[in-house]
């Protein structure tokens, strides 16, 4: 039968139906994140690193981080400076980037609940 024809019969048991394209590649994903393949170049930063990572992703300024994590504005670049090199960028933007492609943690909370 045809896969329109296959589609909504396993629709009308009950099944969900997926064409084989979309189901090769649904499997691709599963094998890349079940062996760690896109959390490696993540898995290199501090647990620190990773969380001013996060809240740069976010949208938080240098200043927004330091005031949330109750360090100085300079510790804070250091932490960037190193997960720059680490991560092969050049800027926050590109560093934030890399982090939601590759399945960094969001921050738990937006900027507006960690500035006090």
């Amino acid at each position: 039968p045809s896969l329109l024809v296959r589609a909504v019969r396993e629709d009308a048991g009950g099944r969900a139906y997926l064409s084989p394209t979309v189901a090769r590649r649904l499997m691709q994903e599963y094998v890349r994140l079940a062996t760690g393949e896109g959390r490696t170049l993540m898995g290199g930063l501090t647990a620190r690193e990773a969380e001013v990572l996060s809240l740069v992703a976010a949208g938080m300024s240098n200043g927004e981080i330091a005031r949330a994590l109750f360090i100085s504005e300079k510790t804070v670049k250091n932490h960037l400076s190193r997960v720059f090199e680490k991560l092969g960028v050049s800027d926050r933007t590109n560093a934030a980037l890399l982090a939601v492609r590759h399945g960094l943690p969001p921050a738990r909370t937006g900027p507006a609940s960690y500035v006090r």
